[in-house]
């Protein structure tokens, strides 16, 4: 199985996963088992979350760079985001702007060495 297959069963499989959890916790909900006291107004405040969930997906093996580096990159967006959206340890948007062409930088970096390391693994088969 090629990387682009198992990829495309990785994310299936967890966004499904995700969907069914949610689904079922709000069916709870609705049934009276639960109850939730969500605030409605600040629930789009944890959508970074689903980037972590992307980015988990892109990483979990088998995979190529290109997904490693898609996956960290998700993971770096939805932290970055949520510390400058709330503020975390007093930074906002303004303070933390530098990061993202910090993290662009790592990322060309990485490209050509994940590339030789994928290769040399190749090689060996």
């Amino acid at each position: 199985m090629n990387a682009e297959i198992a990829y495309q069963w990785r994310k299936q499989l967890v966004w499904g996963l995700l969907m069914i959890a949610v689904g079922g916790a709000f069916l709870l909900e609705r049934a009276g088992y639960i109850d939730f006291d969500i605030d409605i107004t600040r629930l789009w405040r944890y959508w970074p979350w689903l980037a972590v969930i992307s980015g988990i997906t892109q990483l979990i093996p088998p995979t190529t760079p290109k997904y490693i580096l898609g996956g960290l990159g998700s993971l770096f967006t939805a932290g970055w985001w949520y510390v400058s959206f709330n503020r975390i340890w007093g930074w906002g948007f303004e303070d933390t702007w530098p990061a993202v062409i910090i993290a662009f930088g790592l990322g060309l970096l990485l490209r050509p060495l994940l590339d030789n390391i994928y290769a040399s693994a190749g090689e060996k088969k």
